[in-house]
């Protein structure tokens, strides 16, 4: 319980206080997905604004998760933030998940505003399949976030790596194009967004894939979601640098 009430305070304080103060990086969260969903609005009509909405949800949980490399590098390394809480009582997982709440914070209304338009055009995003997807998600994204930023060593890299694997995990993956375009559609479920794509795009009727495809999407994320949490939990360094 202790974990949970130092996540929400973090959450509070890093998130929700910052995003009302700081407006403009909410904007910033959702310029991307947004561009990928014009463009394909444009292009595609009504169906390319389905796989756009499909699409934009994914990246900005993804994105999200990813991101507090930066975040959590920067608090270590330039602002000796975690240095701070490392001698309070607060313990290393609330702490771990109180910056991935923070930055969840920032996607609320993207995500919201996704999630209105899906719910208008009559896509089946609120849906068990679909929010197991984005939960499972989240948590191997932040996973993979919080164990890279403690590998980082200077601030130059922090802000450019999560750029470039947000690129590599949601273009390489099926996130807006299916599955069965891959030479396997196997080959998709090796990324969290690429076996959440799928959960999601089965979800929405944007494409029938076999059960077992499914299966596969959803063992896997169980894995990739575990296994961040692990990492997030026991090999995130909670020391000063």
């Amino acid at each position: 319980m202790k974990a949970i009430r130092d996540a929400l305070v973090i959450a509070w304080i890093n998130g929700w206080i910052a995003a009302v103060r700081g407006w403009v990086w909410v904007v910033t969260n959702a310029i991307t997905p947004l561009s990928f969903l014009v463009i394909l609005a444009v292009y595609g009509g009504a169906e390319g604004l389905r796989w756009g909405l499909a699409g934009g949800l994914v990246w900005t949980v993804a994105s999200n998760g990813i991101s507090l490399i930066g975040d959590a590098a920067y608090y270590r390394l330039a602002i000796k933030y975690q240095s701070m809480l490392t001698a309070a009582p607060v313990s290393p997982i609330g702490y771990a998940l109180g910056l991935a709440l923070s930055s969840f914070v920032f996607s609320l209304p993207t995500l919201a505003a996704y999630v209105a338009i899906s719910l208008w055009l009559g896509l089946g995003l609120l849906t068990p399949p679909a929010a197991y997807a984005l939960i499972t998600l989240w948590l191997a994204s932040a996973g993979i976030g919080f164990t890279l930023s403690s590998l980082v060593k200077h601030m130059r890299y922090a802000w450019s790596l999560p750029q470039i694997l947000s690129t590599v995990f949601t273009v390489a993956a099926p996130v807006y194009y299916p599955a069965s375009l891959l030479p396997s559609p196997y080959l998709g479920v090796v990324m969290p967004t690429g076996a959440a794509g799928i959960l999601i795009q089965q979800a929405a009727g944007l494409a029938a894939y076999d059960i077992w495809l499914t299966a596969a999407a959803a063992v896997a994320l169980a894995i990739q979601s575990i296994s961040g949490l692990y990492f997030l939990i026991k090999l995130a360094k909670w020391r000063e640098p």
